[in-house]
């Protein structure tokens, strides 16, 4: 439909990469990285976008300063023109030389960077991106604690980015009023310890997506999200792909062809 937001959560292992097609034509991607390395964005990203027909991203978002969210920025300068790069405040302080070879390549290719906190909000036609957190004063101890959190609502339906959100971070939000939410991005590759059940009540998801590797220790379980609430992690499921329009909500994956209807019409 032309009113249409797609949003998938592609399969790049124990990383991230979150790619949303809006109904007014634009491309927005949330992380784009994997412990495998750069060349995730050679195997999965970048075809995935060709394939669709993507030749430009208008803004690509980066949850927080760990590599295995961001260190596929090089590579995706090589092949996509970028409008703009968003980021934490603390994304650039972090003393690594994948943090430093990152922000080089945005530097090289003359990106505009802009960064996000919570309160902010930002618009692509009828999409809403509100930004929960992290705080705009110094917090938490560790990147992950600060990692980008964005709620996407579109046509009644919404979907919460998290990150690699867990301990103070978890508990900042948690702090904040319930935001229920249709589809959740796992937080921490679906670490159990970084999704507990206060975070479960407090998003009440109706499906939980978890992008992770095969082989992750103490990983989220059928269930987790609540009696009834699929969980699909991107090994065993392939990409999964959400698209929002008036007429509802509809969750698909690409290796086991599965079709959900996760919400019937708008709210």
């Amino acid at each position: 439909p032309a009113d249409e937001l797609r949003v998938a959560f592609l399969p790049v292992g124990h990383g991230a990469c979150i790619v949303a097609e809006t109904p007014d034509g634009r491309c927005l991607v949330y992380d784009t990285g994997s412990s495998t390395g750069p060349d995730a964005v050679r195997r999965v990203i970048a075809p995935y976008l060709w394939q669709r027909g993507i030749r430009r991203i208008d803004e690509l978002f980066l949850s927080h300063a760990d590599a295995d969210h961001f260190n596929g920025i090089g590579e995706l300068l090589k092949r996509f023109a970028v409008g703009r790069i968003t980021m934490t405040p603390s994304f650039a302080l972090k003393p690594t030389a994948e943090v430093a070879a990152g922000l080089l390549a945005i530097r090289e290719y003359g990106i505009e960077v802009r960064t996000a906190v919570a309160g902010d909000r930002f618009t692509a036609g009828d999409v809403a991106i509100d930004v929960l957190h992290p705080p705009r004063e110094p917090f938490g101890t560790v990147e992950n604690e600060r990692s980008l959190v964005l709620l996407v609502r579109h046509a009644g339906h919404s979907i919460l980015l998290t990150g690699d959100l867990e301990k103070a971070g978890t508990g900042r939000l948690l702090s904040l009023s319930p935001v229920p939410t249709d589809v959740l991005l796992a937080p921490h590759h679906g670490s159990a310890a970084a999704f507990p059940d206060a975070f479960r009540r407090w998003a009440a998801p109706k499906l939980v997506a978890v992008s992770r590797a095969n082989l992750y220790s103490n990983a989220v379980g059928d269930g987790v999200g609540g009696p009834g609430v699929p969980v699909w992690d991107t090994h065993a499921f392939g990409a999964v792909t959400v698209r929002s329009h008036r007429g509802g909500l509809v969750a698909e994956t690409f290796r086991t062809k599965e079709t959900r209807v996760i919400v019937r019409g708008g709210k």
